[in-house]
């Protein structure tokens, strides 16, 4: 089973692929797609769109998971502006039929470190030891994998099919 988490932003939109083989994760590629903010909006969720639309293509996963995101009421702009790249993922996984998992950073934390409020350090540190890795260039990036990974955890525990 192969899954591609997604942490988004219309900055940055991390992302991570990881591969499962019995119950072992295997890293396949994770990065982040960063958007330029003289662009129009427009440009920049075409952007995400293709990206995303590429990754898609080039590994097939059997699941996107994206984290569940939420906006403080003192920044409504930046909670319309997620809005618009969870837009795109949804109607990216609704075309291309894939199963959607969505998890909460709450439910991250918890999944990966047994702490609802763990730091993104220690969620970091986490990722490198399950997927046996040294670095992770980008929190961005780590963040899609968390995703992906607390998305497994949830299927490995029968809370989804």
């Amino acid at each position: 089973m192969i899954i591609l988490g997604l942490d988004p932003g219309l900055a940055s939109t991390g992302f991570g692929l990881i591969r499962f083989n019995d119950n072992h994760p295997t890293l396949l590629k994770c990065g982040y797609i960063k958007t330029y903010k003289k662009d129009h909006i427009s440009v920049r969720l075409l952007q995400i769109y293709g990206d995303v639309i590429s990754l898609i293509k080039e590994t097939v996963p059997d699941i996107i998971a994206v984290e569940n995101v939420f906006s403080l009421v003192r920044y409504p702009r930046a909670g319309i502006l997620l809005g618009s790249v969870l837009g795109i993922i949804y109607l990216i996984v609704s075309t291309n039929n894939i199963k959607l998992v969505e998890v909460t950073p709450k439910e991250i934390k918890n999944a990966l470190i047994g702490y609802g409020n763990a730091d993104k350090r220690q969620i970091k540190k986490m990722i490198q030891h399950s997927l046996n890795i040294n670095r992770i260039e980008s929190f961005h990036a780590a963040d899609a994998l968390a995703v992906a990974l607390t998305a497994f955890y949830r299927i490995d525990k029968g809370e989804i099919n």
